[in-house]
């Protein structure tokens, strides 16, 4: 990776390019994920889930998994006393659907679990659950999502369509009137999952005084906590949720599942630590999966390609059930919003419909329904100029934004709030060489090569709040965060949040972050392992990039608060005003007078308990980064083949804590969307069976499909956050499917407005092309 830009520091920890603490353990294999977990008596569960997508349940036999030596318990439907998980959905265009922990009278996709063995070993859980007998009378399978709108309903409501919602702004249909060209297309966007390198994984344990502790690789514990008390019926304070090394979330972990709180339950009634581990094929079927929407447009615009309106139907394939505490409304609020995209827009409808269908419920993936609006309205923007015969760069200058129109309230009720985006896209147009490459392109054909150069500009909204989460219905999310900070007797600082290091590198940034509050070394600060039992309070999670505005926020708070009171007993020591003293690496000394000061160990020594502290921060505001992608890629017409020559970003997200981290989220978000753009797809046949349910099949990138990546950064601090920073961790995921089928578009002289591009659909986009 090749990355410039002016994040660089040496006047404090903001800004350091320092490696990350948390890469020692995990480069030497010290790190601790929750399958390293081993207790004494401890048992392992195992599911037994559905081999139909509908069906209803005549009865589940456990007769024989009971039997089966090493087993100590097998349990349905009607064994648990609990009821269901279902996500607190407070809008009144939604109808959200109870999810039950073990499927009792009906399986609504393959891969619902309908019993839970338990044994002495993972093997013995495993013999017990192939036993299982479970008696399913075969129903129809809802499949195809535009379909299921008219469908037979799948739960105890009206219709399959769960929620319905339609937003408006202006006179959409006299922009159409009057203008100078009109696009209408229909874009889809496939199932993915977020496949982390660890699927998900629990460990529950009686505490011996009649509650519960938990560790689990997820991103919300403290929801988690939360959800299984209420389920189990016991108060918050006898359940804690503890997190371990966590082996990547993307979101798919940002949610409470039925296995989860089973394993906790399993625990209180077994009387014994349980362990259960997802493996490949379980995670591919059963955990959330995203984006899966079917995206039907019309923009207009004048002559000067300037955009006049936008109508947008957005259909959302939620899958069977909604997931907690996010519901089944998520991207189905957040895709249309988002549809706009950095660009000046007065006119805009937009109808969104989340449809229940027999797959795998949908949930949060990295960049949630985003990646789907920056595909939508990039795709606009070249058909726009191709309609108009306007260069593709100018027609997005002529739309974009420009840094004095904001802060700027989009017909889609977001509030942009800094930056330059017209910036953004002439660094990276300069960068890969823009302007030379129609010629390139002429001399590569002439050798017998095809090449394509593809453009995508987006904003994101990063670090939300309650006010947004409870504004759209979803209750059962703080939207709050915490921070706790400790004092030892030898003067280092420890930290724990209530958002798990999922790979993001918080570690190291919080470290950072509250060695700057604080003015001491960053050495000197530790950030632990997130646990609920750390201290009063809770919160909301990792994910949404909210770490470093929300997060950030409250490591702030808790530093100023340890700042105040060191600096007050180092007054009380000294018999000097606090307001004289300052705090410098290892001590509180007298401005002006450093010999006169107290080492912080000294202040500390047999009063810690004077320097706990914790506060809370709810982001009053959404930061929003942005960014343009660009990229070229050399085609092979015959089979369809792409390949991503080069790759070159031009993004802002703030200000940057540590480059190299920033860097790094970058770099994996945008592999991870070149994966969702040429090759990932979860794939469902006409009776509902998942067909890609292996990594032989669900094609994710390797390094070898990967180019090397080439990062500008503007770094223009947002003020509507504590530190000026604004997310990073997704952003990279929303330019690559754009640039790419804009890049493969310009190649071949085709349209390409569906994903995944792989060969198949190249081919086809060929021969549709030919047609015409």
């Amino acid at each position: 990776m090749r990355s410039s830009g002016n994040a660089t520091s040496d006047a404090g920890p903001i800004g350091r390019r320092m490696l990350r603490v948390e890469d020692r353990p995990l480069l030497t294999g010290r790190a601790e994920f929750v399958d390293d977990i081993e207790l004494d008596r401890m048992v392992h569960a195992r599911f037994f889930r559905s081999a139909l997508a509908h069906a209803s349940v005549r009865g589940v036999d456990l007769s024989a998994a009971r039997a089966t030596p090493g087993v100590v318990a097998a349990f349905g439907a009607a064994d648990i006393p609990l009821g269901p998980l279902h996500p607190p959905i407070e809008n009144p265009e939604a109808w959200s659907p109870p999810r039950p922990l073990l499927a009792g009278a009906a399986v609504r996709f393959v891969g619902e679990p309908l019993a839970v063995v338990v044994g002495e070993s993972p093997y013995a859980a495993e013999d017990g659950a192939d036993l299982v007998d479970a008696d399913l009378e075969a129903l129809p399978a809802v499949v195809d999502v535009l379909e299921a709108v008219d469908a037979e309903p799948l739960h105890d409501h009206s219709t399959n369509v769960l929620f319905d919602s339609t937003l408006a702004a202006g006179d959409v249909d006299a922009a159409f009137d009057r203008a100078a060209a009109v696009v209408e297309r229909t874009f889809r966007s496939p199932r993915y999952s977020a496949t982390p390198m660890e699927n998900r994984g629990a460990v529950a344990a009686p505490d011996g005084d009649g509650g519960v502790r938990v560790w689990a690789s997820t991103q919300i514990p403290h929801r988690l906590a939360g959800v299984v008390a209420e389920l189990l019926g016991l108060p918050r304070e006898r359940v804690s949720v503890a997190t371990m090394d966590v082996g990547g979330g993307f979101g798919q972990k940002a949610h409470a599942y039925p296995e989860e709180i089973l394993t906790a339950w399993l625990a209180l009634e077994l009387g014994r630590p349980v362990k259960w581990l997802e493996d490949r094929s379980e995670n591919l079927l059963a955990s959330s999966h995203a984006r899966n929407q079917v995206v039907s447009v019309r923009a207009a615009a004048d002559a000067e390609g300037r955009l006049l309106a936008i109508d947008a139907d957005v259909v959302c394939d939620m899958g069977a059930y909604g997931v907690y505490p996010h519901g089944h409304i998520l991207e189905a609020l957040g895709t249309p919003a988002m549809i706009p995209g950095p660009y000046r827009l007065e006119n805009y409808r937009a109808r969104t419909r989340a449809v229940c269908t027999t797959k795998g419920p949908e949930g949060a993936y990295r960049g949630v329904g985003l990646p789907v609006s920056a595909f939508v309205h990039e795709r606009l923007m070249d058909l726009i100029a191709a309609e108009l015969t306007i260069d593709r760069g100018e027609v997005r200058r002529r739309n974009l934004l420009t840094p004095d129109e904001l802060p700027y309230t989009t017909v889609s009720h977001q509030r942009y709030d800094s930056g330059d985006y017209g910036q953004a896209l002439e660094r990276a147009l300069a960068a890969i060489g823009y302007d030379g490459f129609r010629e390139e392109q002429r001399a590569a054909r002439a050798d017998g090569r095809v090449l394509g150069l593809g453009i995508a500009c987006y904003v994101e909204y990063t670090g939300m709040g309650s006010q947004v989460f409870h504004g759209r219905g979803m209750v059962g999310i703080a939207g709050h965060d915490s921070a706790w900070m400790r004092l030892d007797d030898e003067g280092r600082v420890t930290v724990w949040t209530t958002l798990p290091a999922i790979g993001q590198g918080v570690a190291t940034t919080f470290a950072q972050l509250a060695a700057a509050a604080l003015g001491v070394d960053v050495e000197e600060v530790t950030v632990a392992r997130s646990d609920t039992s750390a201290g009063p309070g809770d919160g909301t999670g990792t994910f949404a990039s909210r770490s470093a505005v929300s997060g950030g926020g409250a490591v702030a708070a808790a530093a100023d608060e340890l700042r105040a009171r060191l600096l007050q007993a180092a007054a009380d020591r000294l018999e000097a005003a606090a307001g004289d003293l300052e705090i410098v690496p290892g001590r509180v000394s007298v401005r002006g007078s450093p010999s006169r000061g107290v080492a912080i160990a000294e202040l500390a020594a047999g009063d810690t308990a004077r320097f706990d502290v914790n506060a809370s921060f709810d982001p009053p505001r959404t930061v929003y980064p942005y960014a343009t992608h660009v990229c070229k890629v050399e085609v092979t017409p015959d089979t369809g083949d792409v390949r991503v020559l080069r790759y070159v970003v031009a993004e802002d997200c703030g200000t940057i804590i540590n480059p190299a981290i920033v860097d790094g989220q970058a770099h994996g978000a945008i592999a991870q969307g070149i994966g969702g753009a040429l090759f990932e797809s979860l794939v469902y046949d006409p009776q509902g069976q998942l067909v890609t349910a292996s990594l032989m099949d669900y094609l994710v990138p390797t390094a070898t499909d990967l180019p090397a990546v080439e990062l500008e950064h503007l770094e223009i601090p947002s003020p509507d956050s504590v530190n000026g920073a604004k997310g990073v961790g997704e952003g990279g995921t929303l330019g690559p499917p754009a640039a790419i089928a804009n890049a493969v578009a310009d190649a071949l002289g085709v349209e390409l407005n569906e994903l995944p591009v792989t060969p198949e659909v190249v081919r086809r986009a060929l021969e549709d092309g030919k047609t015409r």
